[in-house]
């Protein structure tokens, strides 16, 4: 059985500088230096504009992930069902995702932070935002025998509670 230890990922949290609620440099550096993604004129994206469901009004930057290096990367959470070989991914920042990709739908999340008075062990919400952290990246260990085995987990059906897809089936990733 995985266990996710919530105490050494919090006490790692703690030493590490990873910004709660991103700003657009942060957002831009981690796009591009994790998942190898290009930023692209909102030009490209025109057609949203016609759907009333993408919020393209409030948009404010692109990006496009085309390098076989990040779109790896941005598969990694995803089912087999769910990795189709020529997969494509793009992000209008606050209007919508293009791709199935359970990465960066968490990736998006954790943009947007988590807010400061939730930010204690013994708050659900907060542990589960730390596992998010560390599923995605964000918080790394050295060695770490256990990181495959969580995201194994979470590509079989174990979610969040409060954080990307729900699948409604009530088994979650990470159990206090």
């Amino acid at each position: 059985m995985t266990t996710i230890d919530i105490q050494r990922i919090y006490e790692k949290y703690q030493t590490l500088n990873i910004p709660n609620t991103f700003n657009e440099e942060q957002i831009h550096k981690r796009l591009t230096e994790t998942y190898f993604a290009e930023k692209v004129s909102l030009e490209r994206f025109e057609d949203l504009r016609q759907d009333e469901h993408a919020n393209f009004e409030n948009a404010k930057g692109a990006y496009v992930f085309e390098d076989p290096r990040g779109t790896i990367k941005l598969a990694r959470l995803n089912t087999e069902e769910e990795k189709p070989e020529d997969s494509s991914y793009a992000w209008v920042m606050n209007s919508t995702q293009m791709g199935m990709s359970d990465m960066l739908t968490l990736e998006i999340t954790i943009f947007h932070g988590i807010a400061k008075e939730e930010m204690q062990l013994g708050n659900l919400r907060f542990e589960e935002y730390l596992v998010m952290l560390y599923v995605t990246g964000h918080i790394e260990f050295e060695n770490d025998e256990n990181i495959e085995r969580v995201r194994d987990l979470y590509r079989n059906g174990h979610y969040f509670r409060y954080f990307g897809a729900q699948n409604g089936s009530g088994i979650y990733l990470y159990k206090p």
